[in-house]
């Protein structure tokens, strides 16, 4: 063989076992998160629940505070990170440079003279005093377009943002739009937190009512530090079983068993080896497999079907968050959904066949989110614009997959879902009373559009009782006499998440 042939043999070898490495590579760090082991969902569906000895409660869901919070937003664009393949992850990682919003006008796609940019720390200007939009003027600052539905942004190369690029970009609009006064929100307050805490508490007032003096903890899931100190507090208080009850209508992989129970095992685990004891583990069913969590939407239906005139043609859209479940194909959601998604469909069109005139009627299902990435459901935009087309009088949204509004019902769906309507406009600041449901009403042509808004302030009560119950059909199966002895198995499975000390009771100011 001449040399060429053997050096191109070789060349023709070593390409192959490129390939090879690289496609085992990408194979082997892009293996489902949903199969691979501890499987806490099939811990779920399997386990023993009945509690033994002392119990605690933990309770741990993702709450958007009032104000802007780095940490929070970090991990919010952190999470996303595990469903999307390796190596494309790893690039949204990386630090290409300070992003920065414009003060005033934040949601634009297309370049434009700035007023006013600000970065993620709330700065304004350079790290030598002179304003960013000095430094756009010397042309050091460029615009990144936007895509989609998400808004551009100015970057700033020359300067490093000290994370990902695009969790700074988050945190920044944060900054400009969902937390400034005058902006998304008239006093540039969240009311997630507030919302999610008044139902929790309201819930647990009633469980200890029942149950007496109970060890509970409420934690923001998305805030890692506090989330694991909450539960070692709630462990120190010598209870030998711990109940996760999060108070989520559809449990997911994405945001329960990959994320908050396995964190919550992690630290169970850690504080077991250090104390040389076995806490047993008890994961409470979803929200929504209580039908008061579901009465809470339907009421808040029936209320708005009783301004409607009789004869009316009307469509209701029952409309889930809209994660791209279908691309993460055993996404514990996909199997759940149906026993609460499904129930409230049925009963919404037992409501429409039963209890009202209307000439014409439908009852359809869609998704907030991410329409355009997977075919499971239709846009809720989508759904409105045929209700127009088809000449319905009436569309009622009932979105049911959050208990009370934040940053997505209130700025990346609406922007969506009200996407070509006259009287949607995404710089309109919302000044609303939160102890009352949020309601928006369009015109377009001959049609009404109503989004119906969710159960916070007194709407809240139906979903306080299904928490009660959610924790309830656990702690009823509970022999408080009997103080059951188990030896410590360090193989045996237990529970989940993220935490802050002595939040259970913690009140914030719209909830005082």
């Amino acid at each position: 063989m001449s040399l060429a042939k053997k050096i191109f043999a070789g060349l023709g070898i070593s390409l192959v076992a490129l390939v090879v490495i690289g496609y085992g590579s990408f194979v082997f760090m892009n293996q489902p998160s949903e199969l691979q082991e501890p499987n806490y969902y099939t811990y779920y569906k399997n386990q023993d629940t009945t509690p033994e000895g002392k119990v605690g409660i933990f309770i741990s869901i993702m709450m958007m505070p009032e104000d802007v919070d780095e940490e929070f937003y970090t991990t919010v664009f952190q999470k996303p990170l595990k469903i999307i393949p390796w190596p494309f992850r790893e690039m949204l990682k990386w630090d290409d440079g300070l992003p920065l919003f414009d003060t005033v006008k934040y949601f634009e796609f297309e370049p434009f003279e700035p007023t006013n940019l600000m970065d993620h720390t709330g700065s304004t200007t350079d790290i030598d005093g002179v304003p960013y939009v000095e430094k756009w003027r010397q042309g050091k600052i460029d615009f990144v377009p936007g895509q989609g539905y998400t808004p551009g942004y100015f970057i700033y190369p020359e300067r490093d943002a000290g994370m990902s690029t695009k969790a700074a970009e988050l945190v920044a609009k944060a900054r400009v739009y969902y937390h400034a006064e005058n902006a998304g929100l008239k006093d540039g307050r969240v009311p997630h937190e507030a919302g999610l805490r008044a139902f929790i508490n309201g819930a647990m007032s009633k469980i200890e009512n029942k149950y007496g003096d109970i060890p509970w903890v409420l934690v923001n899931s998305d805030k890692f530090g506090e989330a694991r100190q909450g539960m070692r507090d709630l462990l120190d208080t010598g209870v030998d079983t711990v109940v996760f009850a999060p108070p989520r209508v559809i449990y997911s992989h994405y945001e329960e068993f990959n994320a908050s129970v396995k964190h919550g095992m992690e630290y169970i685990r850690e504080w077991e080896e250090e104390n040389g004891k076995s806490i047993k583990v008890i994961i409470a069913p979803q929200l929504g497999d209580f039908k008061p969590t579901r009465d809470a939407y339907l009421n808040m239906l029936r209320e708005r079907l009783d301004t409607l005139p009789k004869g009316a043609s009307l469509k209701v859209v029952v409309s889930v968050h809209g994660m791209p479940w279908e691309m993460v194909e055993h996404e514990a959601w996909l199997e759940l959904a149906p026993r609460y998604r499904d129930k409230i469909m049925a009963e919404a069109e037992e409501i429409l066949a039963n209890e009202y005139e209307f000439e014409r009627t439908k009852v359809i299902l869609s998704q907030d989110h991410f329409a355009e990435m997977t075919k499971m459901l239709p846009s809720t935009n989508e759904i409105y614009w045929n209700a127009i087309n088809d000449g319905y009088d009436y569309v009622v949204n009932m979105p049911i997959e959050f208990q009370a509004e934040n940053t997505d019902t209130l700025y990346a769906h609406a922007v969506v879902n009200f996407k070509g309507f006259d009287g949607y406009d995404v710089y309109d600041t919302i000044d609303h009373d939160w102890s009352k449901p949020l309601v928006r009403k369009f015109r377009q042509g001959n049609t009404t559009i109503i989004y119906n808004g969710l159960p916070m302030g007194s709407y809240n009560e139906p979903i306080i009782e299904g928490h009660f119950q959610q924790i309830d059909s656990v702690l009823s199966k509970w022999d408080r006499n009997i103080a059951v002895e188990r030896n410590a198995d360090p193989d045996r499975p237990t529970a989940m998440g993220p935490v802050s000390p002595n939040l259970g009771e913690r009140e914030l100011a719209d909830s005082r």
